[in-house]
């Protein structure tokens, strides 16, 4: 899975791809919002020039990893070898669904308290295999399936993410906001929608403003990825001099597209709701070089695969009006281009 040939940290984006290979120095920056400066002073200490990062998405748990490899090249994404990805046979030991229903209700409880005005409830699937699941073939089988989303696997969460939550390069910062996520359009016309797109879009704007000297928003629009679509606004606009990519992470995350709204509180309801850490799933995956610059996806539609177990996470942002049989079928739906890349429905 991880011989010479096959990369042990990828990156791809359209057409190219950062891939690692050989030895790697890995660590754990810590908790709290200096664990991205810490993990930037870490890489220029090295003696490497860039490093790949996969941080949790809980600040106040550990558990985030800096890779550090022997080899960190960019080339063309045509260029990985292609991998045979053999029949896996697989069972669902758990679908989440109970867990996520009673943590949905939680959250509605606190919106109609006034405690919040959004809450993103995880639902977490773990699945056993027969085999030890091949990680180069379900990276294969994401880019084909996904391939305007950020492809990476950064030990052994594995996935395809549609949202940029920054990049920093060459003195020019940008983002995309996206909640609102249906498989049509027609379903993206709501209040709902509407009011959910606005608590993440605002969130991001105000993480990215104090970075910039100015911000161009964007118009709102519909992108597209694989089967599903996204309500969008994208950010982007001059760096202030001076900042690097981890400074605006730390401003950034967790935005309301992954927490809620307020940051703080809706944090404090997922640490009472959800049942299981959500781990890196959620967190800002990337990479980042000596100079400050980066380019970091939040870490969606993707799983921790470990040998022969992966467990799969999906997401959804309840606010009030939200219908708990719509938010389950969404889980499903983004739950989808990871079955799908395990050969599984």
């Amino acid at each position: 899975m991880t011989s010479p040939s096959h990369p042990h940290l990828v990156w791809i984006r359209h057409d190219r791809a950062l891939v690692g290979r050989g030895p790697s120095q890995s660590f754990d920056p810590g908790t709290g919002p200096l664990r991205y400066e810490r993990a930037l002073v870490a890489l220029r200490k090295s003696g490497k020039q860039i490093a790949m990062a996969s941080f949790t998405f809980d600040p106040t748990e550990t558990g985030s990893v800096i890779e550090m490899p022997e080899d960190l090249v960019e080339t063309a994404a045509g260029e990985i070898p292609a991998f045979d990805f053999f029949p896996l046979h697989g069972r669902v030991v758990s679908d989440g669904a109970e867990a996520w229903r009673s943590g949905v209700h939680a959250a509605q409880e606190s919106i109609e308290a006034n405690l919040v005005e959004k809450v993103v409830v995880s639902r977490q699937v773990d699945i056993e295999f027969d085999s030890e699941v091949p990680i180069n073939g379900v990276i294969d089988r994401l880019q084909t399936t996904e391939p305007d989303c950020y492809t990476f696997h950064v030990k052994g969460l594995v996935g395809a993410s549609p949202e940029l939550l920054v990049s920093l390069q060459d003195g020019q910062i940008s983002s995309v906001a996206l909640a609102g996520t249906a498989p049509d359009m027609e379903s993206l016309a709501s209040n709902k929608m509407d009011r959910e797109h606005a608590l993440s879009s605002s969130s991001v704007e105000h993480g990215i403003s104090p970075h910039t000297t100015s911000l161009d928003v964007q118009q709102r629009t519909v992108l597209k990825f694989g089967e599903i679509n996204h309500l969008a606004t994208g950010f982007a606009g001059p760096a202030v001099t001076g900042t690097t990519v981890m400074d605006v992470l730390c401003s950034l995350h967790p935005t309301a597209a992954v927490s809620g709204k307020p940051a703080d509180t809706s944090m404090k309801v997922i640490r009472d709701i959800e049942p299981r850490s959500r781990g890196r799933y959620a967190g800002p995956v990337g990479w980042f070089n000596v100079d400050g610059e980066g380019e970091f996806a939040i870490a969606l539609r993707c799983g921790l695969i470990t040998n022969r177990k992966a467990t799969l996470y999906a997401g959804g942002g309840i606010v009030l009006g939200s219908d708990v049989d719509s938010e389950f079928a969404e889980t499903e739906l983004k739950l989808r281009p990871m079955l799908q890349a395990l050969g599984l429905k």
